[in-house]
């Protein structure tokens, strides 16, 4: 069956929907052009760190902002040993958690998430496991992980947790797994194999890393309701799992781009600072030349799912190519279309699954990071 996407009539023939099912599972194959998706999105709030004056988030991750239902968004301190509430209007209403190593007390947190109902988790890397906070507010037990975490995101939702573990790491490679923990178990939803090389850099100290080449795929997941969207290759291919069964693939026929030499430079910039051993700067041609550069560009560099259970993918480009598109698929996983260049990708949604907005991370000229709280106009 062949379905077609309603588009732009300048914009060429748009894309077609191909279904099946094999084994119980469904797959999606997009072919063709892109169906611009002409919404736009209004900034209502924006959290200024530098504004706080008591909480200073400079540099925030996208793996330390949550939202809930209500609207309301969670932030990371580290430094803090706490997470700071925001209101729909962008005003502080409280904080969870306090420093400390007792109950209920954070001393080296570094991923936070927040379900829908309000509930708070933190890994707390000091103390090898995750805090958990009721809406009621009550001092948690740390709960100590059977698997490594190796993170950075941390989910949260009704049955139980979700974050990458680190099963395996040598010279011969590295095996990720997207780990579930259930109140009863713990099982492995994903799973993938990542190359890694020795690289070594003498003038600054450094010799025999395991490292991965550059442009090797990284887990992508993300979490919303009991709905887990999983991209584990270089390709363009999410699976979407529900209640922790595996319900469809998506996947777009698009070529693999050609990874090059000239494109790795690009990706890494200026180079890479250490401070340890020694203070030194491992310079691009240096680093192109220790790690290599895998054979494609992957086509996939984050996913999201809203609360209405659309899976928003944000597709793979090279560092300074401009803001990579993102595309929008309906719960049922129909291509909706492709969101216009520039539109903020969320690090979470606030709001429920009828009137939600798109909570989004930007640098300030002055060198913080704002969060940024949108409404989508469709």
């Amino acid at each position: 069956m062949i379905l077609a996407s309603a588009c732009n009539p300048d914009a060429g023939p748009g894309p077609t929907v191909e279904r099946s099912t094999e084994d119980g599972i469904e797959r999606l194959t997009i072919r063709g052009s892109d169906a611009p998706l002409e919404w736009t999105f209004q900034t209502d709030v924006t959290i200024h760190p530098e504004a706080e004056g008591e909480f200073r988030f400079t540099d925030v991750s996208p793996w330390e902002v949550g939202a809930d239902r209500k609207g309301r968004v969670y932030v990371l301190d580290g430094a803090g040993g706490r997470v700071v509430v925001f209101g729909r209007s962008g005003n502080v209403v409280g904080t969870v958690g306090r420093p400390g190593q007792g109950s209920g007390e954070l001393s080296e947190p570094t991923a936070l998430a927040v379900s829908a109902d309000g509930d708070v988790a933190v890994y707390d890397h000091a103390a090898g496991g995750i805090a958990r906070w009721g809406p009621s507010g009550e001092l948690p037990p740390l709960e100590r992980l059977e698997a490594l975490f190796w993170g950075p995101e941390l989910g949260l939702a009704s049955w139980g947790f979700l974050y990458s573990s680190l099963a395996a790491d040598g010279r011969d490679g590295r095996v990720v797994r997207l780990v579930v923990r259930a109140e009863t178990r713990t099982g492995t939803l994903a799973e993938m194999t990542q190359t890694t090389v020795t690289a070594s850099f003498p003038r600054c100290g450094l010799g025999g890393l395991p490292v991965e080449p550059i442009f090797e795929p990284q887990l992508q997941w993300a979490l919303g309701g009991d709905i887990v969207a999983v991209a584990t290759g270089p390709r363009y291919e999410v699976e979407v799992f529900r209640a922790g069964v595996l319900e469809r693939r998506i996947s777009r026929e698009d070529e693999p781009r050609p990874a090059s030499r000239e494109l790795a430079l690009q990706e890494v910039g200026e180079g890479y600072e250490i401070t340890a051993p020694v203070r030194c700067r491992i310079s691009p041609t240096e680093l192109v030349e220790a790690r290599g550069f895998a054979a494609t560009v992957p086509a996939i560099s984050g996913l999201a799912v809203a609360p209405d259970g659309s899976i928003w993918v944000r597709r793979g480009l090279v560092n300074g190519e401009g803001e990579p598109s993102i595309d929008v698929y309906e719960p049922d996983g129909a291509y909706f279309g492709t969101l216009p260049p520039g539109s903020p990708f969320p690090v979470a949604f606030a709001g429920r699954a009828t009137d939600y907005r798109v909570v989004s991370l930007r640098r300030a000229d002055t060198g913080v990071t704002e969060i940024l709280v949108h409404g989508i106009v469709r």
